[in-house]
């Protein structure tokens, strides 16, 4: 005997239907933004490692300028005849204060981005790499502005691919390499998003980042080396406190008795000569903030780097 067929529900069929369809849409979705994502990752794998070239640029530039052995703070002039060695100055000015970026003399490797073009390197002309600089510590005015910040001292930019407007490669011409205002040879520089008529890819360094990185070399010459041959180490080696601050306006650099708070006294500090050159030429001394906080413990600190100098157990200290 036949079974009974059932009756199809067509309210049924249809939500399953209009199921699989939803399902096939999201699928399809998915497919397409796994496919977009893939064909971009190439080029964001290269956009990284640009940005990561940029970045070894800007440490090279503040970790020299933090060592530099007579104008700590100061900068190399940009390369402007693409041989990646900075140009020497002209009368007390760097040729230009626009060029390549100088990779010779920064020891790094032949640097190019994306592109395969060499990077660039704006300076503020007041850190120069000269005497007629000087006074140069941080509170120098950097005159770099980028998309309206100032106080930058340097830009680094990776030039790209050439947009239409520039025809002139290879060249040593800013404007053949970098796009609109960046080209023009002005203090105020941009950055922005990838168009057309704009590919630089752009990073700063501030003069607080520059400066933060030479007060702390400025600190430990203060502090003094690990065999306390100079600085405040060598202060409390000879005598087993810690010197008063110098109180004496304007300071002569001498400690003036139970005195704590002040400047530090750096002609009690036995500093090598030309360490005591620089830091006075270039005005450290005026903004170097002393705190003896006991016989055997000093603070020093200019603006928000500070230093904690304790008393050593023993030589050379830890």
């Amino acid at each position: 005997m036949d079974r009974p067929r059932r009756s199809r529900n067509p309210a049924s069929a249809q939500r399953g239907a209009a199921l699989l369809i939803a399902l096939l849409i999201l699928v399809s979705a998915g497919l397409a933004l796994l496919l977009t994502r893939l064909a971009a990752s190439p080029a964001l794998a290269r956009d990284e490692a640009t940005l990561r070239k940029l970045a070894q640029v800007r440490d090279a530039l503040i970790g020299r300028a933090a060592i530099d052995d007579n104008r700590p703070g100061s900068l190399r002039c940009p390369d402007t005849d693409d041989d990646g060695v900075a140009e020497i100055f002209s009368g007390n000015q760097c040729p230009a204060y626009l060029g390549r970026v100088p990779w010779k003399t920064l020891e790094l490797g032949d640097l190019r981005d994306e592109a395969g073009e060499r990077l660039w390197y704006a300076l503020a002309p007041a850190l120069r790499d000269s005497p007629s600089a000087e006074p140069l510590n941080a509170q120098t005015t950097a005159e770099l502005s980028l998309d309206g910040q100032a106080n930058i001292a340097a830009i680094v930019f990776s030039p790209g691919a050439p947009t239409p407007a520039q025809s002139g490669r290879p060249s040593n011409l800013a404007s053949d390499y970098l796009d609109g205002a960046n080209g023009g040879g002005s203090n105020a520089y941009v950055s922005g998003p990838r168009s057309e008529a704009f590919n630089d890819k752009v990073l700063a360094i501030r003069r607080d980042d520059l400066f933060n990185a030479v007060s702390q070399r400025v600190l430990g010459e203060i502090r003094g080396p690990a065999d306390a041959s100079a600085g405040l180490r060598k202060a409390f080696k000879d005598s087993g406190a810690f010197p008063w601050a110098d109180t004496d306006l304007p300071p002569d650099g001498l400690g003036n008795a139970l005195q704590p708070v002040g400047k530090a006294p750096y002609n009690e500090l036995q500093l090598k000569p030309e360490t005591l050159l620089w830091l006075a030429n270039n005005n450290w001394f005026a903004l170097l903030a002393y705190d003896r906080t006991n016989p055997l413990a000093a603070r020093i600190s200019i603006g928000s780097a500070s230093l904690i100098v304790a008393a050593c157990p023993a030589t050379p200290c830890p």
